[in-house]
């Protein structure tokens, strides 16, 4: 069973190609405002992200194979 979850991101963002952004349902845990579903691109690899502008707050998806 695959499961997501999102975490301080392992990688550099502003190395990163931005490519898509929306608005996503969960809020920011600082501000309480809503963050946007943020999709980066480097090395043939995507790298997920929710973002909050306004705090600066990058947290990556990481997605956990269960066994």
């Amino acid at each position: 069973m695959k499961m997501s979850r999102y975490v301080t991101p392992k990688i550099d963002v502003k190395e990163l190609l931005f490519v898509s952004e929306e608005k996503s349902d969960i809020k920011c845990g600082k501000c309480n405002e809503l963050m946007n579903y943020t999709v980066f691109y480097k090395d043939k690899e995507s790298y997920d992200f929710l973002v909050c502008k306004d705090c600066e707050i990058y947290l990556q998806r990481v997605i956990d194979e269960d066994d």
